[in-house]
């Protein structure tokens, strides 16, 4: 981009706020500073580490530019090989000088916060999942791969995914550790975003300030109000359903229970749980996604932590039919969203 600014009319702005503009033939003029062309440092980077305990998984994920986790890759794995399991089973580690703790919720144990000198801070996700694969190399894979998509780049097998990971030996585990970098030289890796300015109006559907998005083709802005954060809707002749984004508290199996309850089902154990959940995605987070399935209506749901503790539940409720035909389009949406404050 050359020029450094443009006249732009203000149908086009309509638009791309989707609503909102009432007043004809105006003429508004901005300023838009050129685009440099992104440093290598500022390729996306992600280091991932997981171990496991008795049928639990444990991940340890932090994302950043290539300048930012370079400097601390010698700290992170000097803070892993000091992780361990106490008698009763519960993972524990020791804070390095400078990092601070924020305690989790459902999937998410804790966020521990790297303060750096002269640098923005970052943070390492720690949660955990239940095994679904007994073949650990194959788990591993999958995972490796599941990353590396995130960072556009192509799937690994056999030993170039085992080469992958660096084996370090904690005090009473291994752990798996996997620094993967989203190359310039990849035409599909994608670099670090600037962080989205906050919309001067707000984007119908979302509360633009804490979620952004983008809805699927024919999903109609629903109220935005009290807790949700983000509403779509759609309406057939004969059949509905309804989006809805929102923040809360209580762990998975309780709130799952909770909608089974809405759609007059029995209750599941942490085992059915567990067998009926898979793993999802929106941006950097990784969640759960569940279909649950009544006489008439059926709920799609995922699931993702919050940092500052509780989670994020996006949910969709609807009559059977539709739901089924809009399943493709609910994941597309949930892949498209990303939570503030980062919205990475």
């Amino acid at each position: 981009m050359r020029d450094s600014a443009f006249v732009i009319l203000l149908p086009l702005v309509c638009l791309a706020y989707g609503s909102g503009c009432r007043e004809p033939d105006q003429i508004t003029r901005y300023r838009v500073p050129k685009q440099q062309p992104a440093a290598a440092s500022d390729s996306r980077e992600m280091l991932v580490a997981v171990t496991e305990r008795e049928g639990k998984v444990y991940f340890f994920k932090i994302v950043g530019s290539s300048a930012q986790l370079t400097p601390i890759l010698s700290q992170v794995k000097r803070f892993l090989q000091n992780v361990q399991f106490s008698a009763d089973g519960v993972l524990t580690w020791q804070l390095p000088p400078g990092w601070t703790e924020r305690k989790g919720s459902g999937m998410r144990i804790a966020t521990l916060v790297l303060n750096q000198k002269n640098q923005s801070s970052l943070e390492m996700a720690i949660s955990t999942l239940r095994q679904t694969n007994p073949d650990w190399n194959a788990y591993l894979t999958s995972n490796l791969n599941r990353w590396r998509g995130q960072l556009g780049l192509p799937p690994l097998s056999g030993e170039s995914a085992d080469r992958a990971f660096e084996k370090i030996d904690a005090r009473d585990t291994t752990i798996y550790l996997a620094n993967l970098e989203a190359s310039s030289a990849n035409n599909n890796a994608a670099t670090l975003p600037q962080q989205p300015r906050r919309p001067s109006r707000s984007v119908a559907g979302f509360d633009a300030s804490l979620v952004r998005g983008t809805p699927a083709p024919g999903w109609k802005p629903g109220p935005v109000t009290g807790m949700r954060k983000a509403c779509f809707r759609l309406q057939t002749d004969d059949q509905a359903l309804e989006v809805t984004v929102i923040p809360a508290g209580g762990n998975l199996l309780a709130n799952v229970n909770r909608w089974r309850g809405q759609l007059k089902l029995d209750r599941l154990n942490q085992q059915q749980l567990t067998e009926q959940t898979a793993e999802i995605n929106a941006g950097n987070l990784d969640g759960q996604y569940i279909v649950i399935t009544g006489a008439k209506e059926t709920i799609l749901a995922a699931i993702f932590p919050r940092a500052s503790g509780g989670s994020w539940f996006v949910k969709l409720r609807g009559d059977s039919k539709l739901v089924d035909a809009q399943k493709a389009s609910f994941k597309s949406f949930v892949a498209s969203l990303r939570f503030g404050p980062v919205f990475q």
